[in-house]
């Protein structure tokens, strides 16, 4: 689990008060030999007795009220999940295939485990972004998180002044807003990321009108 990904997702549930579990970490899936890459089995500690309904693409603040889940990460940051990229990669959907179902209710000892399978994002306008939601939907996937989403919470969450040691993600995170290098809660760096533009243009010598015209003469 040296995945920074998959770590800020752990860090992520674990400060929503979950339970985090890699697949890994169950005996009854470790005896069978499964390798379910980058799956977490979460349980929602601070749950009341009823689930409430929360929007397909998950929010800041959405995940209280998911009672458990299998998450898997595929973040693949350098890509946005448009309907075509989805369609030419069935591996996206691996964690609502029945198998890896099955596994999660044997894990949770239930049968209600929503799946939420945790990309970079999704596309900006509203009719591709439509469309990619409707084939995450047909796939089976219960809900989506988009990673921003991750770091909005987790940065939002954190305390300046206290130290996350356990977690190195956590404690860099903080870091960088303790020295002010992350501002508000849209990840705005205080530093610049291009060159700096002259306040005023420079200054060039240029010969008098009437210098040129005796020059001429």
């Amino acid at each position: 689990m040296s995945d920074v990904s998959v770590q800020l997702v752990r860090d992520f549930f674990e400060v929503n008060a979950f339970h985090v579990m890699t697949y890994w970490q169950h005996d009854a899936v470790r005896a069978r030999g499964i390798e379910q890459g980058l799956q977490l089995y979460v349980e929602n500690t601070a749950f009341g007795s009823e689930a409430h309904p929360c929007d397909f693409v998950l929010r800041v603040g959405d995940v209280s009220a998911l009672p458990r889940a299998v998450v898997e990460v595929r973040a693949w940051h350098a890509d946005r999940f448009y309907a075509s990229l989805l369609e030419s990669n069935p591996v996206l959907f691996d964690v609502a295939k029945p198998a890896s179902v099955e596994r999660a209710r044997h894990v949770f000892g239930c049968l209600d485990v929503p799946t939420v399978l945790v990309i970079s994002e999704l596309p900006a306008s509203p009719e591709p972004r439509q469309r990619a939601i409707a084939v995450l939907r047909q796939g089976g996937i219960s809900h989506v998180l988009e990673f921003a989403t991750v770091l909005q919470e987790l940065v939002g969450r954190i305390n300046a002044h206290v130290s996350y040691s356990p977690s190195h993600t956590l404690q860099t995170l903080r870091l960088l807003k303790r020295y002010g290098l992350i501002r508000r809660q849209q990840l705005e760096f205080a530093f610049p990321l291009e060159a700096p533009v002259p306040s005023s243009p420079p200054s060039v010598d240029t010969a008098d009108e009437a210098e040129l015209s005796d020059g001429d003469d």
